[in-house]
């Protein structure tokens, strides 16, 4: 992996008095706040150790990623871009002349970066803090701006890092590659990028990524659950919970809980695939085979709801329609996601939820 360091531009503290109303909104007003000096911009280049302090650590680094890593294949997604995302973004990036989030790729542990890292934030105060009281979480940041140690850290992702997965940014990814590209965005520095942050897989959470389904007009929910026995054995639960390991699902229907477990016919009807999850037999077996949803991504009729809200969230959707239904699906692993990305394939819609997510305007790399 080939990093650089940028010059970076970050929240003027002093004129912030409520973190969470300016992160709600940079995204909409990031030229005017730029303009009315709600942001304060470096000097000198560097690359920046970033390290979120709340119900566990996550440490990472942020420098700005070379374009020629994702032609090279060095920078690996799992998402398709939809067009009409890529638009949008496309229209925000020409109005901010910024990068105001960064690109989350993940890559795999090594030692080397790790002890660097360590060493460095051991005997030095981050110039940057912000406390998000509600989050309960405070976010740092240490600047690397001494070239020698500019080097040392370029050197061991060079020689350490081969690869890195886009975990969160497909669309910011692909949208500032092309506008790079074709000049529309200029980078003043000598090595144009992404802004990036790098997180090991170990300071990563994968999250799992639920589903509610809207019955109406459809069938039944007697006539659906005949249904679904024919594919998955059915068991009911005591009490609300998630699957605890991959080919479960739990579902909720009428207030009453149940453990959904895949016949081995549906295993024997996919033996051919080098990775088989949850999601994709849930999208083949349930939405297409019986409820004939094919187009999971126009259909109004499938809501989706972040692990990181709990179960709690899903249950309160449900209450507002008998018709739906909710279905938890078991997170999609490390390896799964490493697999799928080397191999050129790509995730269903809604497949993963990474923690953690970087706030909009926490960092910035303006062209």
């Amino acid at each position: 992996m080939n990093i650089y360091p940028f010059k970076a531009s970050f929240p003027n503290i002093d004129l912030i008095a409520s973190p969470e109303s300016f992160f709600e909104t940079v995204s909409n007003e990031f030229p005017n706040f730029m303009n009315s000096g709600f942001f304060t911009s470096m000097n000198e280049e560097a690359i920046f150790i970033y390290r979120i302090y709340g119900k566990r650590s996550f440490t990472g680094i942020i420098a700005s990623s070379a374009l020629s890593d994702i032609e090279d294949k060095k920078i690996l997604g799992h998402e398709h871009t939809i067009n009409e995302k890529e638009q949008a973004m496309m229209q925000l990036m020409l109005l901010r002349k910024a990068m105001i989030k960064p690109v989350l790729l993940a890559y795999e542990e090594k030692q080397e970066i790790n002890g660097f890292v360590e060493n460095y934030i051991k005997n030095r105060v981050p110039f940057f803090v912000m406390d998000l009281s509600v989050q309960n979480e405070k976010h740092s940041l240490w600047d690397v701006t001494d070239r020698i140690q500019i080097e040392e850290i370029q050197h061991l992702f060079n020689n350490y890092v081969k690869k890195s997965y886009i975990a969160d940014g497909h669309h910011r990814a692909s949208v500032t590659a092309k506008l790079v590209r074709k000049k529309y965005l200029h980078d003043d520095s000598a090595h144009p990028g992404l802004l990036s942050v790098f997180f090991p897989f170990r300071d990563l959470e994968i999250l799992d990524y639920n589903r509610i389904v809207n019955l109406s007009l459809k069938m039944s929910k007697v006539k659906f659950l005949a249904f679904l026995s024919s594919v998955m054995d059915i068991e009911p639960l005591k009490t609300a919970s998630k699957p605890t390991k991959k080919h479960e699902i739990t579902m909720q229907l009428d207030h009453e809980w149940y453990l959904l477990k895949w016949k081995e016919k549906v295993f024997l009807s996919v033996s051919d695939n080098k990775v088989v999850l949850d999601v994709d037999l849930f999208n083949q077996f349930i939405l297409q085979d019986i409820l004939h949803i094919h187009d999971i991504k126009t259909t109004s009729d499938v809501m989706y709801v972040e692990g990181v809200l709990g179960l709690e969230d899903l249950e309160e959707r449900i209450r507002k329609n008998n018709d739906y239904i909710g279905f938890c699906l078991y997170p999609v692993t490390k390896e799964d996601v490493i697999r799928i990305s080397d191999d050129g394939g790509v995730l269903p819609p809604k497949s993963t939820w990474f923690e953690p997510r970087m706030k909009n305007g926490l960092i910035v790399k303006k062209f």
